[in-house]
């Protein structure tokens, strides 16, 4: 997997201008969240060779599962209103439920991370994460356009379906 590919998937499948209208406005809480994040991402991308290697299937194969997984959950973003965040707790307790999960860490985001690491490298995976994850941080207490947030957000998702195009075509050419 070329290293800009790599980038831009982590980027578009996190899809951070959808996450903003999922976290609260306390900076805090959504730095936290984002920190947890990062760290289970880099974990799940440090493991997921050795991962892939216990579970007995190969990267291409793997690429085309997380392609297909990829493209479904951003079909769905595009046609579907980004959601908005219910109450949070204050505190750490938030910041965990459910800004960490299920907002910021999420299951395709999950594949994605073992995929990057074991098919690129986990560093390519430190950079994409934390680009996509500054984003929710940064907008946290900022005023937000709804409007603008869909059409970015629905722009963002149709560059994951063609990244997971392209996944499913270097999976299905490599096997």
């Amino acid at each position: 997997m070329n290293e800009v590919i790599a980038i831009l998937l982590v980027v578009a499948v996190f899809n951070p201008v959808r996450r903003r209208s999922e976290v609260p406005v306390d900076q805090r809480q959504v730095a936290v969240g984002a920190g947890l994040a990062l760290v289970a991402f880099m974990a799940l991308g440090l493991a997921g060779g050795t991962l892939l290697d216990w579970l007995d299937i190969t990267v291409p194969t793997f690429r085309v599962a997380v392609g297909l997984v990829v493209a479904v959950v951003a079909v769905k973003d595009v046609f579907t209103a980004p959601p908005t965040g219910g109450p949070v707790e204050p505190g750490l307790s938030g910041a965990v439920a459910p800004v960490f999960f299920p907002v910021l860490f999420r299951p395709e985001a999950a594949l994605v991370a073992v995929l990057v690491g074991a098919d690129a490298a986990p560093g390519w995976l430190l950079v994409g994460a934390t680009l996509a994850l500054l984003d929710p941080v940064f907008w946290a207490e900022r005023s937000r356009n709804a409007r603008m947030d869909r059409a970015l957000g629905a722009a963002i998702s149709v560059a994951a379906i063609a990244l997971a195009v392209d996944l499913l075509v270097d999976g299905v050419f490599a096997l």
